[in-house]
């Protein structure tokens, strides 16, 4: 019993020295000044990405939405402090306080700005700390926009860093828009002008009356006096129609000349109204039309010409419309 109890003493004494031995080998052949080998550093913990994405665009959203409703602490709480706002104008980029001064009158009007996002693409940092964006939006008054940049996660929330708003521009009409925003001079009406109250009526305008007919009508803005007006109706190919349309100031009133086909002009005098978005000309003694009407209805132009009660009646609308100096493609 004593043999034995003694023999697995000494065995295992042995391998202990000899693990020792080894280990001393091991950084005894190290090279000078080398430390042995370091066990793997910890795996970083994983990023949920798409928890990320979400809460990106909930603060977006939220964002957007502040502005639409014109709450200026909650729309601003979302940019951090050192953030930088890049407008639509070249001149335009904010820095948070800066953006903030020039936003706050528009806030306290109540009236801000209203963007939507139709879509959009949000990227998560290997850090899990910073994402970036793109986005088309929906806008009133802007048009279609696009919207891009950066966010960082501080103190639990995310917050905007950047933020870049853009204008697309359809590739077919970058000439056209080139144009207007180049050196190219303002056709405006003068403020103290009595017919410049119908500026908005100014520019080209198309749209069709029943039958397939298409109706094209340009105005030139308001000066001097008065507004010089044409219009046509095209149909397969032909103009079927058109008209050399004048408004000028008589006796302090406003009066319509038409003379269609070349004729001799025939007048229409303005009938008083209560809406600003509103003309209408009328005479009673002309047998057709003897009354004729432009509405200002959002972005486009309602037009009604009509005689008396029981007489023929046609309406349109008329969309804006912007005239290339170069021919379509064929």
């Amino acid at each position: 019993m004593l043999k034995t109890e003694w023999r697995v003493r000494t065995a295992a004494l042995f391998r202990s020295r000899a693990l020792v031995l080894s280990t001393a080998l091991a950084v005894g052949c190290a090279a000078p000044g080398e430390r042995p080998p370091a066990s793997a550093p910890a795996a970083p913990p994983a990023i949920d990405s798409a928890a990320i994405e979400r809460a990106v665009s909930t603060v977006l959203d939220d964002w957007h939405e502040a502005a639409a409703e014109a709450d200026l602490a909650r729309y601003f709480g979302h940019l951090a402090g050192d953030s930088i706002f890049m407008g639509t104008d070249a001149t335009e980029r904010w820095t948070k306080a800066a953006f903030e001064a020039y936003a706050r009158p528009h806030f306290e009007k109540g009236k801000a700005w209203t963007f939507r996002s139709k879509r959009r693409a949000v990227a998560v940092a290997a850090d899990g700390a910073h994402a970036w964006f793109d986005e088309d939006l929906e806008t009133l008054g802007l048009g279609p926009a696009r919207g891009s940049g950066v966010l960082a996660l501080r103190d639990g929330r995310w917050l905007i860093l950047h933020y870049n708003l853009t204008i697309t521009v359809p590739n077919d009409r970058f000439d056209l828009v080139k144009e207007a925003a180049g050196p190219s001079a303002i056709l405006q009406a003068p403020a103290d002008d009595p017919v410049a109250r119908l500026a908005w009526l100014g520019g080209s305008w198309v749209g069709a009356v029943e039958g397939g007919e298409r109706i094209e009508e340009s105005w030139l803005p308001p000066t001097a006096r008065t507004m010089i007006g044409s219009n046509r109706a095209v149909k397969n190919g032909e103009t079927g129609f058109f008209e050399h349309l004048r408004i000028i100031v008589r006796d302090k009133a406003l009066v319509y000349v038409a003379q269609p086909l070349g004729k001799p002009p025939t007048e229409f005098v303005e009938v008083p109204t209560t809406d600003e978005d509103t003309v209408v000309f009328e005479n009673k003694k002309h047998d057709w039309p003897k009354r004729i009407t432009y509405k200002k209805n959002g972005t486009d132009l309602a037009v009604r010409v009509e005689g008396d009660p029981g007489q023929r009646a046609v309406s349109w609308t008329m969309a804006p419309a912007v005239i290339a100096r170069r021919s379509s493609a064929r």
